[in-house]
């Protein structure tokens, strides 16, 4: 699949071949790449993944622009305990007694979250738990340990700020503008001034904000 090629749907999302989805919930014109394993999560509108993708317990906003082969709140293994194997906490299927209900229950709410019209490149990893703020950007190849300010740039493993992607009056505008809440047919009617310089962008519907 690709973006320019499949018409995306208002009511339900356009998904892959060969992946798996379960007790995830998706949102508006989503698109979900080939081969992708969501579980536990939320898929917010006009988002979409490339193939590969991994995406456990999280909560991504709009707009997100997800490359291939990107991993997603991966859960972890009880490392502070005699053995940290799945046997000794999941062992149905080595003939261990019940699950231990209470360690899988909490990994399951250990919400990652991420924000709107974030770009994820290629190979990133982003770790259980943490924010990744509104506007930023995660290199490929990055391993996200530390929550991600909104409108930066983070790269490497484990990922740092590289730069921000606006100066933070520019910054904390497009955070009040919150564009990415605006509906359907406001964005049609905006939609070229999506196009417009920064600048002149925030110039334009910041007061509007301010006056709402």
């Amino acid at each position: 699949m690709h973006i320019d090629t499949v018409k995306l749907y208002k009511d339900h999302p356009v998904i892959g071949k060969n992946g798996e989805q379960k007790d995830t919930t998706y949102g508006e014109y989503v698109e979900i790449g080939d081969q992708n394993f969501i579980d536990n999560s939320y898929i917010g509108d006009y988002t979409y993944t490339g193939q590969y993708c991994f995406i456990q317990n999280t909560r991504i906003g709009k707009f997100v622009s997800m490359a291939a082969m990107i991993r997603i709140g991966p859960t972890n293994h009880p490392y502070d305990r005699p053995s940290q194997h799945m046997f000794a906490y999941n062992g149905g299927g080595y003939g261990f007694p019940e699950a231990d209900q209470d360690f899988l229950s909490g990994r399951r709410v250990n919400t990652t979250i991420i924000g709107n019209d974030v770009w994820i490149g290629h190979g990133a990893i982003i770790q259980a738990g943490i924010t990744v703020g509104d506007g930023s950007v995660i290199g490929s190849g990055a391993v996200v340990t530390k929550d991600v300010p909104p409108y930066t740039i983070v790269g490497g493993i484990p990922a740092k700020i590289l730069k921000e992607r606006f100066p933070k009056e520019i910054a904390d505008k497009l955070l009040a503008i919150k564009w990415w809440d605006w509906d359907r047919k406001v964005l049609e009617e905006r939609y070229d001034d999506l196009r417009m310089p920064i600048d002149a962008f925030v110039k334009k519907y910041y007061d509007e904000t301010k006056n709402e």
